[in-house]
């Protein structure tokens, strides 16, 4: 069987495929999401931050769900009641009023994607016992209808606890405490 034909039609289709203007630039905005996001850290090892940073999760009371040190990367998540005293009282204002049911949230998953990669020099060379440490919080909320909704979470303040939370973390690991 010739496959050429097929791979010929396949790329003719990838070819007609747009892509939206402006789908790859770099805002401020995403600039400085990804500074909150992101921390140096100088003279441990990429494992041993590793460590610091998942006692770290697990300290918020996260729950590791995959951990591959050898690619720098770590994912935990944790369950949490969703249920908002406003968006109660916005249901029953709209019951009242005829309209009907109005779905709530109920229970959210909060994801935390965790990712250590070197710090290059300006050769490209990776520095030794220096990293860069990225973190990201995304939350599932599920509603009352069965329907979900995901988002980044992007409070300074939880990105600043959690990185405060690993240079404690790293201090004591570097002390063998």
């Amino acid at each position: 069987m010739n496959r050429l034909p097929i791979i010929i039609g396949m790329l003719f289709l990838a070819g007609c495929v747009a892509v939206p203007p402006n789908t790859f630039v770099v805002t401020p905005e995403l600039l400085q999401q990804r500074h909150l996001e992101t921390r140096r850290y100088d003279g441990i090892k990429e494992a041993d931050l590793i460590t610091a940073s998942a006692n770290a999760l697990q300290d918020l009371g996260f729950n590791l769900e995959n951990s591959e040190t050898k690619l720098g990367v770590l994912t935990a998540s944790k369950q949490r009641d969703a249920t908002s005293g406003g968006e109660v009282a916005a249901a029953v204002f709209v019951a009242l009023l005829g309209g009907g049911a109005m779905p709530i949230s109920k229970d959210q998953t909060i994801r935390v994607s965790f990712v250590v990669r070197p710090v290059s020099d300006s050769n490209g060379k990776a520095i030794l016992d220096s990293h860069f440490v990225r973190v990201t919080f995304q939350r599932v909320v599920r509603r009352t209808d069965n329907s979900m909704y995901a988002e980044t979470l992007r409070e300074p303040e939880l990105y600043t606890d959690f990185y405060e939370r690993v240079s404690k973390s790293v201090f004591l690991e570097a002390q063998k405490i």
